[in-house]
């Protein structure tokens, strides 16, 4: 049996579950912090690690961490929003 080369590189899965986790949190409009922090935490581990990893997986860490940082921001408008709205809802 053939293995899938992309799918035994633990980095790359790693990589690609903090893009995901950043993309659902971005859909999602912040409703969950979780899914930010992880697409946040993942790279920035990687990088303080030291960890060697491709221009590839370099470039979905970047786009991780910025949608990371995008669905964190957007819980942050969910908060605000609750806190102005709490009288009328």
């Amino acid at each position: 049996m053939k293995k899938n080369k992309k799918n035994t590189d633990p980095i790359e899965k790693l990589s690609s579950f903090a893009f995901t986790m950043s993309v659902i949190g971005i859909c999602t409009v912040g409703i969950c912090p979780a899914f930010g922090a992880m697409g946040v935490a993942v790279p920035l581990v990687m990088k303080l690690k030291g960890a060697k990893v491709s221009p590839a997986v370099e470039s979905k860490n970047k786009k991780a961490l910025l949608g990371g940082i995008i669905a964190l921001c957007l819980f942050a408008v969910d908060v605000a929003l609750l806190v102005i709205f709490k009288d009328k809802i």
